[in-house]
């Protein structure tokens, strides 16, 4: 089938659109197999479009909605024709036309398409017309190379296509917050890749499998994604050790940041992207957020940090991630959940207890990346 697909925030570019079409065709090309997308007069088509993808397609960012369409010469009885196969066997009992003309050499207005297959519907169907809440709205998009005749938009993720923001590397635990944070950032178009700490003591060639499928997950979503695997284990030995329970994790997420930081100056990435949400857990009030981005001096990025647990919880599951965030997992934060955590730390007690590790061992930390994709 063909699809039609509206663009979302690309229209306010300016002249740079054509930098964000590009990146958009490039996403859907390596996204999706065996496809053809073109630049169109008001988005982009896809011819051939596997219909069984079309779940995934709505969540790729850069789109506004999409839907099958209908192409057609300009030609008033053609159009009919395109109607007519699009409505066949509906019962829709409402209907309105929404008509759009940036062919101005078309002999009929937009007002004039409007009323004429109307018209024809309302008699070939005896539906009612209704223009402000239609059970179905047939569109009519009249172009300079032909009409494009569709129904049913499907709702897309919005935002700009990954890969024209710039690179973000996102903080991946065995969680739900921080896959959904990571798609977040991507919706943004940035393109994500993704640091898990391990609580090993080297990094291991298998990844745990519940970290690799939502990096796969994640890869639905970006042409790519690179994961790194870090292992945590004589850190976390020295934080146990030497650290008030009630520090640990403030601690460990310190460390966590100074690694990154490395890791994304390797590899020119721009900001860190965490699942924060601000007040969720204790290491997510404003005074602990404060102690632990104060870790390293790149860019921290939070966008889940305004969202309640209810509506993050929402996107994991239309994206698919809820049921593998679900399963049991024993990730380096797990094991530092003190009884009594401190909600207000202050960052001179922070350091004065930090100094107790040996901060060397950072420089010595190896990883291990992947590139993932599911095409």
């Amino acid at each position: 089938m063909d699809l039609l697909l509206h663009i979302d925030e690309i229209f306010l570019k300016g002249a740079n659109q054509p930098f964000f079409y590009r990146c958009l065709k490039n996403n859907l090309s390596q996204l999706f197999t065996n496809i053809k997308a073109s630049r169109v007069e008001g988005g982009i088509l896809i011819e051939d479009f596997n219909k069984e993808e079309t779940g995934r397609l709505s969540f790729v960012p850069g789109i506004a909605n999409f839907a099958e369409v209908l192409k057609c010469e300009h030609d008033l009885r053609k159009i009919k024709m395109a109607v007519d196969c699009l409505i066949n066997n509906a019962n829709a009992g409402s209907f309105r036309i929404s008509a759009e003309r940036s062919y101005k050499k078309f002999e009929f207005s937009s007002m004039e398409i409007e009323h004429q297959i109307g018209a024809y519907v309302q008699k070939k169907t005896g539906w009612k017309v209704n223009l402000k809440n239609p059970n179905l709205t047939i569109h009519i998009s009249v172009s300079k190379k032909c009409v494009y005749v569709f129904v049913n938009k499907i709702e897309g993720a919005g935002g700009l296509p990954t890969g024209s923001s710039g690179k973000v590397l996102c903080l991946l635990s065995g969680g739900i917050d921080s896959p959904v944070a990571a798609y977040k950032m991507m919706v943004r178009g940035a393109e994500v890749g993704l640091i898990h700490f391990q609580n090993q003591t080297k990094v291991e060639e298998e990844v745990g499998q519940k970290i690799f499928d939502l990096a796969k997950k994640l890869a639905g979503f970006q042409p790519r994604i690179k994961l790194y695997i870090v292992p945590f284990a004589e850190l976390q030995k020295q934080i146990i050790m030497k650290i008030p329970s009630q520090y640990r994790m403030i601690i460990t997420r310190r460390l966590f940041f100074r690694i990154a930081e490395l890791v994304a100056a390797d590899d020119q990435y721009l900001a860190l992207a965490t699942g924060d949400s601000l007040g969720q857990v204790a290491s997510q009030t404003l005074e602990n957020l404060n102690v632990v981005y104060s870790a390293s001096k790149m860019l921290k990025l939070a966008p889940l940090i305004g969202a309640n647990k209810r509506d993050i919880m929402s996107l994991s599951k239309k994206i698919n991630t809820m049921e593998i965030s679900s399963r049991p997992y024993e990730d380096c934060c797990s094991l530092f959940v003190a009884k009594h955590p401190v909600t207000n730390a202050k960052l001179n007690d922070v350091l004065r207890l930090e100094n107790n590790i040996d901060l060397a061992e950072l420089d010595k930390v190896e990883k291990i990346s992947y590139s993932i994709s599911i095409v």
